[in-house]
């Protein structure tokens, strides 16, 4: 694992967040938040170690999501009845798309 997680793309809206929490904390000027905002970027590399032991379960959790979601298609595919391949396929995106909103739902509590 390397730091590509933090390098990938930082998202603009966070950072303008964070830019604007410090605006309003101490009153900065642009000049002094975008010094703190790159050494900020430089220290939270040591940070992000820390939440590495997460990520490999996070994408095996992930993959096994996809993978199940995949298995049922299959299944699904062999139902030679279309009544009953379209309710099944229908159930199947059903219980996948719950799956992944109480999943992004867990993410979003803290």
């Amino acid at each position: 694992m390397n730091l590509a997680i933090q390098k990938e793309k930082e998202d603009l809206q966070l950072l303008e967040g964070i830019k604007d929490l410090l605006q309003e904390s101490y009153q900065l000027s642009e000049n002094e938040i975008n010094l703190i905002m790159n050494r900020a970027s430089e220290n939270s590399e040591g940070y992000l170690v820390d939440y590495f032991a997460f990520v490999e379960p996070i994408q095996g959790i992930c993959d096994g999501i996809r993978n199940t979601l995949e298995k049922h298609l299959k299944q699904v595919d062999k139902e030679e009845n279309m009544v009953l391949k379209m309710v099944n396929e229908a159930a199947v995106w059903h219980a996948f798309e719950s799956i992944r909103r109480y999943y992004k739902n867990q993410a979003n509590l803290f």
